[in-house]
Order: C-alpha cells, then sequence, then structure tokens
C-alpha cells in the first residue's frame, strides 16, 4: 500500500511525499492502546470562554483588492484535507473555470463572515474540529504515537489570510529577532549556517557549548 502511494505521489511530481511515505514506519494499529496513547496526547481542556462586553476593535476583513488568489496557490501542493474532504485544489479547480459569479468573490465573503466571527455557533465544531492520525513512532524503548492533526480547509484558509494582513507588524512586535520559525522566510538554513559559523568560531574553546532541547509533545502544551 505504501509503495502504490508513494508510485501515485511520484507520478503528480510530489517526490518529497513520496520519500516520506517510503520512510514512514506508516500507521499505528486500530487498538484500544493507540486510542489511549491519543488521549494522553491530547489532554482534555474547558473551551475557551468568550469575551464579555463589546469589543473595542474592527475584525480584519479581505478587502476586494487583496489577492485571496496567492494565498490559495501558497498551500503546498496536495495539502491534506480536514474531516469534510474538501482540499484547497478544490477551490483552485473552480477557480480557473469561467462561471457567472468568481468563486473568488464568493469565497471571500464566506472567509470575511469566519473573520468577523459570525458563522454560527452550531458550526464551530466542524469548521474549529479537524481528523487525527496517528502516525506509528518507533523508539529504543518501543513504540509510541506521532498524532498528526489536519484542520478543516476553510478555516485554515482563513487563518493564512488573517496572517497575510498583519504578518510584518505581528513579525515585529510580537516574535522579535530571537525566532526563526513564524515569519521568517528560509529559517530553518540560517539556523544552520549561524550555527556552524559560531561552532567554527568557538571549537577549540573549552568554555563554549551548544545546548539543544527537544520538548515532548510540544505542540499540545
Amino acid at each position: 500500500r505504501s509503495l502504490k502511494s508513494a508510485i501515485s505521489c511520484a507520478r503528480e511530481g510530489l517526490f518529497s511525499k513520496a520519500c516520506q511515505i517510503l520512510t514512514s514506519k506508516g500507521i499505528a494499529p486500530n487498538t484500544n492502546e493507540t486510542f489511549e496513547r491519543l488521549k494522553a496526547k491530547h489532554p482534555f481542556s474547558n473551551p475557551p470562554s468568550m469575551p464579555v462586553g463589546n469589543i473595542d476593535t474592527k475584525p480584519a476583513q479581505l478587502r476586494p483588492d487583496f489577492n485571496l488568489l496567492a494565498v490559495l496557490q501558497s498551500f503546498k501542493k496536495a495539502t491534506a484535507c480536514g474531516p469534510s474532504g474538501m482540499r484547497i485544489q478544490h477551490f483552485l479547480d473552480v477557480a480557473s473555470v469561467p462561471l457567472p459569479v468568481s468563486i473568488i468573490s464568493l469565497l471571500r465573503e464566506v472567509l470575511n463572515i469566519l473573520l468577523a466571527g459570525k458563522a454560527p455557533e452550531e458550526i464551530a465544531p466542524l469548521l474549529a474540529g479537524g481528523s487525527l492520525t496517528a502516525l506509528l513512532k518507533v523508539k529504543a524503548t518501543g513504540w509510541d504515537v506521532r498524532p498528526i492533526a489536519v484542520g478543516e480547509v476553510i478555516r485554515r484558509l482563513a487563518s493564512k489570510c488573517a496572517y497575510n494582513m498583519v504578518k510584518e507588524k505581528a513579525s515585529d512586535f510580537f516574535f522579535g529577532p530571537f525566532q526563526f520559525g513564524v515569519a521568517c522566510p528560509r529559517g530553518s538554513e540560517k539556523i544552520i549556517h549561524n550555527l556552524r559559523e559560531v561552532l567554527e568560531q568557538h571549537w577549540s574553546d573549552p568554555d563554549s557549548a551548544v545546548i539543544k532541547i527537544d520538548m515532548q509533545n510540544a505542540f499540545n502544551l
């Protein structure tokens, strides 16, 4: 099955994904133990409380000149779908077809409803939910699961649009120059080259040290 999936991805030009499939340990077995391990990595918590009273801030809204098509195209090719099965590629395919009303303009209206917080509360669990896959993680001490959650694409699209509107100000105000993961193009490459330069400069210094911290289940802390 993995070989067929890898061949299918390679035929579509998704070579990195094909290599990931071939080197993956696969999906964890569908057992109660796997389910309990997933629950342990996603501890239960109460839903966030909504602010009381009026918020003196205008919601972010996509203007007619906002390049929504470019945001759609910025998603990785064949990016995974959420529980509904809707994919970003579906929007791109419809956008390429001449229609009486542009799908981009209709999609912009829907996204503005979400960004304004005016979506019906009944669909919140569907929009904010996701599908969870337990990948098998083999360690020296045994096996574990690596949970991969994939959210609904319309919610991810709304988040990405909002991020694109504020990323420059947010980068300066919130993140500063001490992180390389958010609003920092080629961040991992910068870390590698800077660390290599520092090591070369201090290689013979007995008082220098490099500490690497790997947090367990960091995304759910």
